[in-house]
This record gives C-alpha cells, sequence and structure tokens, in this order.
C-alpha cells in the first residue's frame, strides 16, 4: 500500500493540467493540502458542476478549515449525499 502512495505522490508533481478544469482541480488539491488525492479532485470537477465545487471550497476557507476531510463532508452536506 505505502508504494502505490508513494507512486501517486511522485506522479502527481509531474502533472500538467491540459484544460482550466484540471488547473482548478490542481489549485483546490494544493490548497487543501491534499495533492495525494488530485485524481479524486479531478474526477469531482469532471463530473460536478465547477460553481458547486468553488463554493464548497469557498465554504471550507470561511470556517478556515482547509482539508480534504472537511471538502468532503461539506461537499456531502451541500448535495445531501450520505457517506
Amino acid at each position: 500500500m505505502t508504494n502505490i502512495l508513494n507512486t501517486v505522490a511522485r506522479h502527481v508533481g509531474k502533472f500538467v493540467p491540459s484544460n482550466p478544469t484540471q488547473y482548478i482541480a490542481m489549485q483546490v488539491a494544493m490548497r487543501l493540502s491534499d495533492e495525494t488525492a488530485l485524481r479524486h479532485y479531478l474526477v469531482l470537477f469532471e463530473h460536478h458542476p465547477e460553481e458547486l465545487l468553488l463554493q464548497v471550497f469557498r465554504r471550507c476557507a470561511a470556517s478556515q478549515k482547509l482539508t480534504g476531510a472537511e471538502f468532503m463532508r461539506t461537499f456531502r452536506e451541500l448535495t445531501m449525499q450520505e457517506r
């Protein structure tokens, strides 16, 4: 498992966004200090409205809880999804 995480971490440093949405997803991951989950953010931004995800990020920033876990909790809250 550790080898997989290390491999993913190395690839994150090499990621070059190919469109503005990927760039925003990368910036969100970086600001949440959750770069190892970059692929997760790329998928979220691919399948959900950008404005919704930015609203989630803004709420996290306003509450000064910039973490991946808080981002997902807020996302579930706004979209009424259960764990």
